[in-house]
């Protein structure tokens, strides 16, 4: 069985990385708690109400400031919430952190469009697509990055 490799960070994302982990409030809970703490708000953001989840996303990315997750709950209740520039940074950071991560930059793609950014948006989907063809697993991203391209083309045709 072969493995995918995974994109490595940057040397910029690998020392962010390492500060992030290394605040002291990285340290305050277990991983057992915030995962308590995470079920609430994957609850709230399950019954769309991303308005009640969001604090709690915003909680647990200052106490687990490098887990993906907490990260990804954040920015989709901040985008949820029509705060577009806001959700770009997080989904930034989650990129930063998570080089292979093609969902975020799917999302990103959509916060830019929300924003009026269509052509930084076009990039970020090539971007988007290209991580999702480096690695199966992301080939669902990839799918909706293809399509968004789709349809941008079109828009742009018509």
């Amino acid at each position: 069985m072969s493995q995918v490799a995974t994109p490595s960070r940057s040397a910029f994302g690998e020392r962010l990385y390492q500060g992030l982990e290394a605040l002291p409030g990285s340290q305050r809970f277990t991983a057992e708690q915030l995962e308590v703490i995470y079920a609430m708000g994957y609850a709230h953001i399950v019954q769309n109400q991303y308005a009640q989840a969001l604090p709690v996303f915003a909680f647990l990315s200052q106490y687990g400031p490098t887990r993906k997750h907490y990260l990804s709950g954040l920015a989709l209740c901040l985008q949820m919430e029509k705060r577009f520039e806001e959700a770009l940074r997080i989904y930034s950071l989650v990129l930063t952190l998570f080089p292979d991560a093609a969902d975020a930059a799917v999302s990103i793609a959509e916060c830019e469009l929300a924003l009026g950014q269509t052509e930084n948006a076009r990039r970020t989907l090539q971007g988007a697509s290209a991580i999702a063809q480096e690695n199966p697993a992301h080939a669902r991203a990839g799918e909706r990055a293809n399509a968004l391209s789709r349809l941008l083309e079109r828009q742009a045709q018509a």
